[in-house]
């Protein structure tokens, strides 16, 4: 179909140009993920790397008492030592604790639990330890049993 002096064609984009188009969207989208990897790796860098290398696991605790005492032993399985700054029980802080443990060990907490009436027994809550360099390390208690 001619207008004029053009030729008009019914072809959108030539194949080449799809092709290069191609490449083009693929080469940004990668450098994108790049940019974002090199962040959230150079976040977790910043701080020496510590948060990446804590890891701690609860070994056994006891909430049998009517709310007022939980006891429970954790072992630091990272190759870091762990110093734990603060434990959070339902999402109520428990005060400040400065406790360290070593690679290897296990240490025996006994915390006297705040606002004791206000855990149901036989119900499951969240008990947060929080290292002094930020790492959170969550477990599930049970109110009115051990485990």
């Amino acid at each position: 179909m001619k207008i004029g002096k053009f030729k008009v064609s019914k072809r959108a984009v030539s194949p080449v140009i799809a092709t290069l188009l191609m490449i083009a969207i693929a080469v940004a989208a990668s450098i994108i993920v790049y940019v974002w990897s090199i962040g959230l790796l150079g976040g977790l860098m910043g701080s020496g790397g510590s948060q990446t290398k804590e890891q701690l696991i609860m070994e056994a605790y006891n909430w049998v008492s009517p709310g007022t005492t939980l006891a429970f032993t954790l072992r630091n399985v990272g190759s870091a030592p762990v110093v734990v700054a603060a434990i959070y029980l339902g999402g109520i802080n428990q005060g400040a604790v400065t406790s360290s443990v070593a690679i290897g060990t296990s240490v025996p907490f006994s915390l006297s639990v705040v606002s004791a009436g206000t855990f149901t027994p036989g119900a499951a809550y969240t008990l947060k330890v929080v290292s002094s360099t930020g790492g959170v390390f969550a477990f599930s208690v049970i109110q009115g049993s051990s485990g």
